[in-house]
């Protein structure tokens, strides 16, 4: 079930922080974009953060989302290794322990990025690193007849970048035969017969990604949010394709590992996460 949230704009918050974060955002493929561009896109995604935040915290009263940006100690001059985490108010982890070892990580780590094994850490103890994605709703792409076509913001996909390359300079890779070849070739990745080569991919990507995937659909002009749902990177893994997203000008080589929005679970089902 699609959530729709009404009167956005409640959701803006001023953030002084923008600008640094403009600055340290990586152009994976999209190298010439404006700083008025990149600003757009930042708050876009900063107010998705905060309609997921704000819909959890009145609806979802056993789950608390605790935003990245709220206890990083980096000033904002390292790219975000995640939006936020997402765990059960009955936990009985230590938080502020949580949140000091990642701070931790962060700062030892040149690029900003947290380990595989804390990762692993705060998922055994149902503490989820999560990705908040933002789309603008576009008139052109999603609607018909003058009005929002909630099928059609399903024909989109989760995304995330793989692992091993994010760019394929040559234009040569459209598919995950073609990726593992290119693992194997370059980045020491060793397996035997097509089968257990896909699986140990599927391993490897596992463990990279976040744990749980949230995608929020934004129509600005009418100050409405679309929460589409969430999926965890097992169910993400479990429907993986590899793909290119190309627009020209921005995106022609960029690689993104990807699963149909269709898979997603409404976002009130993450109650069911921290059911043993």
């Amino acid at each position: 079930m699609i959530r729709i949230v009404n009167n956005i704009n409640d959701f803006v918050k001023k953030d002084e922080n923008i600008e640094t974060i403009i600055q340290t955002t990586q152009e994976t493929w999209q190298k010439d974009r404006t700083e008025q561009s990149k600003k757009q896109d930042t708050e876009l995604g900063k107010l998705a953060e905060n309609i997921v935040e704000g819909y959890i915290k009145t609806n979802m009263k056993d789950i608390t989302y605790l935003s990245y940006d709220d206890f990083r100690k980096d000033e904002f001059k390292k790219h975000a290794p995640f939006d936020g985490l997402i765990y059960n108010k009955k936990t009985t982890v230590k938080i502020q322990d949580v949140i000091n070892a990642i701070n931790k990580e962060v700062g030892d780590n040149q690029y900003g990025k947290i380990s595989d094994s804390l990762k692993n850490k705060l998922y055994q103890n149902k503490i989820y690193i999560v990705e908040v994605k933002s789309t603008r709703v576009f008139e052109q792409r999603h609607f018909v007849a003058n009005e929002i076509n909630l099928d059609k913001l399903l024909e989109d996909d989760f995304l995330e970048y793989p692992k091993y390359l994010r760019v394929d300079k040559f234009d040569t890779m459209n598919n995950m035969e073609a990726y593992i070849d290119f693992c194997k070739k370059y980045r020491s990745f060793k397996c035997n017969d097509n089968l257990d080569c896909l699986n140990k991919i599927k391993n490897e990507e596992l463990s990279n990604m976040r744990h749980v995937y949230i995608r929020v659909y934004i129509d600005i002009k009418n100050s409405i949010g679309y929460i589409i749902g969430y999926i965890t990177n097992a169910e993400f893994i479990k429907n993986l394709n590899l793909k290119k997203m190309v627009q020209p000008g921005k995106s022609e080589k960029a690689l993104y590992l990807s699963c149909s929005l269709r898979n997603a679970s409404d976002l009130e089902e993450l109650n069911n996460i921290y059911k043993d």
